[in-house]
């Protein structure tokens, strides 16, 4: 029953939290599906709107064959060991964001923009991994 705790609830947590930021909007009712893939917040707010369940089985997937092992790993290593991992996590995320970032920017919108994307990528996935971990170690 823990091991099913430990896949289920991180990623519901952080859902919710991103479900209420997004549902609780002032924008929520303006999202339109045309403002998918224009790099703004309300195209990811219009995505995430559209997309949920779809991304959250990727969640649960990506928990029960990625994130769980390397959260039991983490907890047998020394501290040392747990900052290097952490800090691994760190330039994957990065890496992610810059490939998403720049596959979605438009030339047009310029450098600034794609800066722009990349950060705000950045910070929803630092945050997404901040709660699930946090959530894990409460279950344990």
């Amino acid at each position: 029953m823990k091991k099913l705790l430990k896949i289920l609830v991180p990623p519901f947590v952080g859902f919710s939290l991103y479900f209420v930021g997004v549902r609780y909007s002032p924008g929520y009712f303006d999202l339109d599906l045309d403002d998918i893939g224009t790099g703004t917040l309300a195209g990811f707010m219009a995505f995430y709107k559209l997309a949920l369940p779809l991304l959250f089985v990727i969640a649960v997937l990506t928990q029960l064959l990625i994130i769980i092992p390397i959260w039991r790993g983490l907890l047998k290593r020394s501290a040392a060991g747990r900052i290097i991992t952490l800090i691994l996590l760190a330039l994957v995320c990065l890496l992610l964001a810059a490939g998403i970032s720049y596959v979605t920017w438009d030339n047009t919108t310029g450098e600034h923009h794609l800066l722009k994307v990349f950060l705000f990528l950045t910070a929803v996935q630092w945050f997404y991994w901040l709660i699930n971990f946090f959530a894990l170690y409460l279950l344990e």
